[in-house]
């Protein structure tokens, strides 16, 4: 790298640095740390809830996945807009008006203790796979651009984490996603130019070019079930996928409760929902464009496709920008996960073990810094030899815990049987049945997310009507509804529905958007 562009990667990430140290400086309690006395705007938490899911995954694996298989690779957030709808309506309104930090809490206020534990173990395991994945796709960069070992570069950007994590809590989180989002699109914008100015082809020859090599088909409703992103496992398995991301994990949930009212949380959802999948749709035309740009040439590692038209094609001082924004990306992801894992540890584990007290903020940050040390061999470990895209590797894995993890939820929340023994045993049957089904190779890796959870709800369900009927109704979506009726409570002070189960403007325009999406599809397809 030329001395130009070390000094922007070094000003820049020095930039976010001090961001989180003035953002997080007037943290006093652990609330402030963990969900910033819901006090954030809509549109930081939009982009955060957007930047986080994209990262530098999507800017290099992506565009990596792209390359390989083009559009259809999109169809993974093809079912984004439909669960967004189902989470605002239902889901965020729900927690919120519970008053919780870790939404785990909710498992134990509902089911019970053994629940809880096997979720916050389900989602710790889950959440140390992706924010791995985020460590290792920047430390992949400078490995590239340095010559460096990956085994010293890992421990560098996971201490570099740690402190940019320490100096934050969840404002700094949100503030600098949203900053490292802005970057990325900059860094998107200026390859589509280079990309488009290397080409010398106009609209209509590239998509020939494309469409001849097969890249601009996505729309397959076929019966193959062990087709690549197929559109039943895309709009089924998918949709479970971001469901259970969404709508009942820690990492994404963390930062709705930081707004300021079940509006707010809405508006975010709905703006996220947007910016995440024309994002993620650019990272794919990106990798089609690169495909007729590298004239199809075959590579080692489909991760490797963007970092070498980085170094081949991108000019000093651009080249230092768009490694920075890579670099905000993966480090802004990874404080967002410490956090949240933090959060659910000292709520879900230290709080309720070790202390009948509000952990203080050390505490808090203490745990922080254990967390990242742990990312270091795990990264190593498990993503060091990988040669497929980032993304399909990390959803496969995430795919043993998601849908149990899903039932565990449906069981409170909408069954009036669910028992925390049941509960718990059908989540320990669902990663069995779901890990010996993905064993079987018979069916896309999608198809586990629905699989786990079907198996998981069912063996919960059946073994909770053998044993004594639940008394904690009350937090069940129809008890919640009903209460708030009783007490007249179903809007807040601004006169908005609080009611989980509210179909309303930003439902409708997202389903718009789901729409506008197909016919996008359509038209790339089918012109």
């Amino acid at each position: 790298m030329h001395g130009l562009d070390v000094s922007i990667v070094v000003i820049y990430l020095a930039g976010l640095v001090w961001l989180g140290w003035k953002l997080g400086r007037n943290n006093k309690s652990q609330k402030d740390y963990f969900i910033g006395g819901r006090s954030v705007a809509t549109l930081p938490i939009a982009l955060s809830i957007a930047a986080t899911t994209v990262s530098a995954n999507g800017f290099i694996g992506g565009t990596g996945w792209g390359y390989e298989s083009g559009l259809i690779a999109f169809m993974l957030n093809y079912s984004i807009p439909l669960v967004m709808i189902v989470t605002l309506s239902v889901f965020l309104p729900f927690f919120y008006n519970l008053d919780v930090t870790s939404i785990y809490e909710y498992i134990e206020l509902r089911l019970g203790g053994w629940s809880r534990m096997l979720a916050v173990i389900g989602f710790t395991a889950s959440n140390l796979i992706q924010v791995g994945s985020f460590l290792f796709i920047p430390s992949l960069i400078i490995t590239t651009f340095t010559g460096w070992s990956l085994f010293a570069v890992v421990p560098l950007v996971v201490l570099i984490s740690i402190v940019y994590t320490l100096l934050g809590g969840i404002k700094a989180v949100i503030w600098t996603d949203a900053v490292q989002m802005v970057v990325l699109w900059g860094g998107l914008a200026v390859s589509f130019f280079i990309i488009l100015s290397e080409l010398q082809l106009d609209f209509m020859e590239s998509y020939h070019t494309a469409e001849a090599a097969g890249k601009l088909d996505s729309l397959d409703f076929s019966l193959d079930f062990k087709l690549e992103n197929g559109g039943w496992a895309a709009l089924i398995g998918g949709g479970f996928l971001w469901l259970k991301y969404y709508a009942a994990d820690q990492t994404q949930t963390q930062r709705m409760f930081a707004a300021k009212s079940i509006q707010e949380v809405k508006k975010s959802l709905c703006f996220s929902g947007v910016i995440m999948n024309v994002t993620y749709f650019a990272f794919m035309i990106i990798g089609v464009l690169l495909f007729i740009s590298f004239d199809g040439q075959s590579f080692r590692n489909s991760n490797e496709v963007m970092i070498e038209f980085i170094a081949g094609q991108i000019p000093v001082g651009i080249l230092g920008l768009i490694i920075a924004g890579v670099f905000a990306a993966a480090m802004s992801s990874i404080d967002s996960v410490l956090n949240s894992v933090t959060t659910v540890f000292v709520k879900d584990v230290y709080e309720k073990f070790f202390t009948r007290e509000e952990a203080g903020l050390k505490v808090s940050m203490t745990f922080t810094v254990v967390f990242g040390l742990l990312l270091i061999g795990f990264t190593l470990l498990a993503f060091a030899g990988t040669t497929a895209s980032i993304l399909e590797v990390v959803g496969s894995y995430l795919s043993y815990f998601s849908g149990p993890m899903l039932a565990l939820f449906f069981l409170g929340m909408f069954t009036t049987r669910g028992h925390d023994y049941g509960a718990a045993s059908g989540f320990i049957v669902g990663i069995v049945i779901t890990t010996w089904s993905a064993s079987l190779d018979i069916v896309n890796w999608l198809w586990n997310y629905p699989i786990g959870f079907i198996s998981s709800f069912a063996v919960g369900y059946v073994i909770s009507c053998f044993l004594p009927p639940s008394s904690k109704t009350r937090y069940t979506v129809a008890g919640q509804i009903k209460a708030l009726k009783r007490e007249n409570h179903v809007e807040d002070e601004e006169g908005y529905s609080i009611l989980p189960g509210t179909f309303d403007r930003y439902s409708w325009f997202l389903l718009g958007f789901f729409v506008l999406q197909n016919a996008v599809l359509l038209f790339l397809q089918f012109l």
